[in-house]
């Protein structure tokens, strides 16, 4: 998978509408793609791994 354009954590909450804490829960219980280390200080995602989990997110809506 091509990875796209690189997100930080601001970009990524106001894309999916979740706040940056809520993000990070949602990692730890692995229910949302982890971040990737650009340094030590800098982490980022990959859009096309945020555009997959909302498609999923999608997905699962329209089942229930």
């Amino acid at each position: 998978m091509e990875p796209g354009r690189f997100l930080r954590v601001d970009q990524v909450s106001e894309r999916v509408g979740r706040s940056p804490r809520q993000i990070y829960r949602l990692i730890a219980r692995g229910e949302f793609p982890r971040q990737h280390r650009q340094s030590y200080k800098v982490s980022v995602w990959y859009e096309s791994e945020i555009a997959a989990w909302q498609v999923d997110q999608m997905a699962k809506d329209l089942l229930r």
